[in-house]
């Protein structure tokens, strides 16, 4: 009995192009909120005017649309990690009752045929369905690497160089506000916030298509 469980799981990484566009992140940003995220009651019109004399929001923008593009480059030409054959030989199981556990393979033998992870219970039937649980958990807390860092890892510090084009943006804003309403200052910093989260989803958009590219699901 052949049992193809993760049949469209590749075995090779880094072959496939990103090719993620900033009209799609904002495509992406749109549905994800219609997905069930609260939308940020709090959103506002970004005024480039506002902002003149406090602080360069365009400067801004492109400073961390750059960084967003370097993790994107990262993505595409540094993500090279290859899964052994031998990938899922220690994906740990238990028996129906709980009372005993197993790696799978030592109930079963894995094979790879033409690109895909082919695992045969015929030895064990009835441990068919917890093998299944137990390498679809396996495949979603698989961390693809590049260059000896996890991909989560580099994008995370996208995050923090965006961060930190946030925090220079926040100090301009401080070092120019004399002679500024309270209000304009707020508000300028409400759209540098903003402007961060945006970009911060973006790299978080990154992240989820190319693993899922990676996992071909």
């Amino acid at each position: 009995m052949n049992l193809p469980l993760i049949s469209l799981f590749s075995p090779i990484f880094g072959m496939g192009i990103t090719r993620t566009t900033y009209s799609r992140l904002a495509v992406a940003r749109f549905y994800a909120s219609k997905k069930g995220k609260k939308a940020k009651s709090s959103t506002i019109s970004i005024d480039h005017d506002l902002a003149v004399g406090l602080v360069d929001l365009a400067k801004l923008k492109t400073s961390m649309e750059s960084t967003v593009s370097r993790l994107q480059l990262d993505f595409r030409d540094k993500l090279s990690t290859k899964v052994q054959p031998n990938a899922l030989d220690k994906v740990r199981l238990e028996s129906q009752n709980g009372n005993e556990k197993f790696t799978l393979s030592q109930v079963a033998q894995i094979k790879m045929k033409d690109g895909m992870f082919i695992v045969d219970m015929a030895s064990s039937p009835e441990l068919v369905s917890q093998a299944a649980k137990a390498i679809k958990s396996w495949s979603e807390n698989f961390e693809p690497t590049m260059d000896g860092h996890t991909a989560k890892a580099t994008c995370e510090q996208a995050k923090q160089s965006i961060r930190k084009i946030r925090q220079k943006g926040m100090s301009d804003v401080k070092k120019n506000k004399k002679g500024r309403s309270d209000d304009d200052v707020r508000l300028v910093e409400k759209m540098i916030q903003q402007i961060t989260d945006e970009y911060c989803g973006d790299t978080d958009v990154l992240l989820a298509e190319k693993t899922k590219e990676l996992l071909r699901k």
